[in-house]
């Protein structure tokens, strides 16, 4: 037996080790993480699929498949930071791994494996498929359906395999549009469109079978959006204006950026494989003057897809990070095949290294990193982890151009030790959890307070993971950020200002609040019954007994 021939899948399950392990072992981290966390919990607890609901208030701003499977791995395996990633990990290994077959079909078993690689190991793909959001879910379903088009289109002498993939593309792209809404078919749509009029490929329009994909799509994604439209009146105008519309063409999210913010996401998060994903998007493996008679060009089309994400998000006026996630696993497709032909790019071992050896200067000077925010002693207890992964990624810069007659080795080592730096800087963040995450003041709420208890948060709603951890209600007092409209929707569930709350509060026997030190510095001052039950840097927590 071979054992070399094994290689590669016994590569695969070490990365895949690799890419679980601990997944629960870093608290859920602010905001993101908390709420993405307890819609689903909220979900399954009151037994309402149709309407997703953030501390008991209507909550559209995304559609539900996502909490539909979080709130499922809820109900089998209890409530943990564990089970609240665990869709997200998930579907990040699905997506790598979904490059390698299709790279092995599309273009060599080769491209395939470091397609894998590039993907899994790559430092945004890491981030995201570790943090609590909608992205990576939204990622993997667009990689599957502009995979299985790219299939599709790659054998249209076969119409039985063409009517086959197309059926898989189309409803992945209905999972997609239940992730995240439209952008799960506009954003291929887009990639279609631009990619047949720059190749001039019209018989693309002909294979895409869309009476039977559109009726589907229409018949995956519609009964949601009916029912809940039908449930809640309010819902199609805050969910496709506010949160679609309003989100791309005006500044109302508040999450600006420059015109080339995502260039610069996507260099850093392509690391360590910046240099040859640069060298895979200036010098593809197609002429840039289109060929029509070549038929149908799958590179070509996977490079005007990954180019409509970056553009179409750059367009926008609300810029976040991941944002552009879906572009990476068919980024990562294109990189692999770079380097199953011509090996890394030089730029590569250099980046890596210099990236590195920044890890080492930071994590030797902790202790000059301390801000109002956070601490030098969370700093210092980082310390050590931003170090392991400063050495990791230093000596996988070491590596890289001296196994230049091993490429397998090569993408395989390089791609491994990237995997677990990043993993160590994402474990070590566990040391800022008092800063980022609210299971400490859960903790200090439980132990003075019994469950019947009611707790406040006034004002500036920041501590988004407390209810996940405290598994009790809350109720928010004089903000409303992005739970206004729930809140508008059912006012007597809240308290619209101080004033209100204190009169609440006097009146109670026994009360919780979280507060921020200013907040709670004046009312110590104005002689408001308070015990302080909880302290750190950015909150205040106290009872009334």
């Amino acid at each position: 037996m071979d054992l070399r021939a094994y290689a590669p899948l016994l590569l695969a399950l070490v990365a895949a080790i690799l890419w679980f392990a601990l997944l629960g072992e870093r608290d859920l981290f602010e905001p993101d993480e908390g709420r993405y966390a307890q819609i689903p919990r909220e979900m399954a607890l009151s037994g309402d699929w149709v309407t997703p609901r953030l501390h008991g208030f209507k909550y559209f701003e995304k559609p539900p498949l996502q909490y539909w499977a979080t709130a499922a791995l809820f109900s089998l395996f209890g409530e943990s930071a564990t089970s609240a990633r665990l869709w997200t990990a998930l579907c990040g290994l699905l997506g790598a791994l979904w490059v390698w077959w299709l790279g092995d079909r599309l273009y060599s078993g080769a491209a395939g494996q470091y397609g894998f690689v590039v993907t899994l190991g790559g430092l945004l793909y890491v981030g995201c498929g570790h943090l609590v959001t909608l992205d990576m879910t939204l990622a993997l379903f667009l990689a599957l359906g502009v995979g299985s088009l790219a299939l599709a289109q790659s054998q249209r002498e076969r119409p039985a395999q063409v009517r086959r993939w197309m059926r898989i593309g189309w409803a992945a792209l209905a999972l997609a549009t239940l992730t995240k809404g439209p952008i799960g078919v506009l954003l291929p749509g887009l990639a279609v469109l631009a990619y047949s009029l720059w190749q001039r490929d019209w018989a693309l329009w002909r294979h895409l079978h869309l009476l039977e994909g559109l009726a589907l799509f229409l018949a995956i994604s519609v009964p949601w959006f009916a029912l809940v439209m039908y449930r809640n009146p309010e819902f199609a105008g805050f969910f496709f204006i506010h949160e679609h519309l309003a989100r791309f063409t005006t500044t109302v999210h508040h999450r600006e950026g420059p015109p080339l913010y995502f260039m610069g996401v996507l260099l850093v998060g392509a690391l360590p494989w910046t240099g040859s994903l640069l060298a895979a998007l200036l010098r593809p493996d197609f002429p840039w003057r289109p060929e029509p008679a070549r038929g149908f060009d799958a590179e070509r089309f996977l490079w005007v897809f990954a180019m409509v994400v970056l553009v179409f998000f750059s367009a926008s006026h609300s810029k976040l990070i991941p944002y552009i996630l879906p572009m990476v696993p068919v980024l990562g497709l294109l990189v692999g095949r770079r380097l199953a032909r011509q090996g890394p790019h030089p730029a590569d071992a250099w980046l890596i290294g210099l990236v590195g050896c920044g890890l080492l200067a930071v994590g030797l000077g902790a202790q000059y990193l301390p801000s109002h925010k956070v601490p030098v002693t969370l700093w210092l207890a980082y310390g050590p982890w931003i170090l392991a992964a400063g050495a990791l990624l230093t000596g996988a810069g070491l590596l890289l151009p001296r196994l230049t007659r091993l490429p397998a080795v090569q993408v395989w080592g390089v791609g491994l030790l990237a995997l677990l730096a990043f993993r160590l800087l994402l474990l070590g963040g566990q040391a800022l959890a008092p800063r980022f995450s609210s299971r400490a003041l859960a903790e200090a709420i439980r132990a003075h307070s019994g469950a019947e208890v009611p707790v406040f948060i006034v004002r500036d709603y920041d501590p988004n993971s407390l209810p996940f951890y405290l598994q009790r209600p809350i109720t928010l007092v004089g903000f409303k950020g992005e739970l206004a409209l729930g809140i508008d929707l059912e006012p007597q569930r809240w308290l619209d200002s101080g004033a209100a709350f204190l009169r609440r509060w006097q009146a109670l026997d026994q009360a919780v609040a979280v507060l921020d030190p200013e907040q709670y510095g004046r009312y110590a001052a104005q002689g408001v019954p308070m015990r302080v039950i909880y302290r750190d840097p950015r909150q205040v927590a106290v009872t009334k007994r």
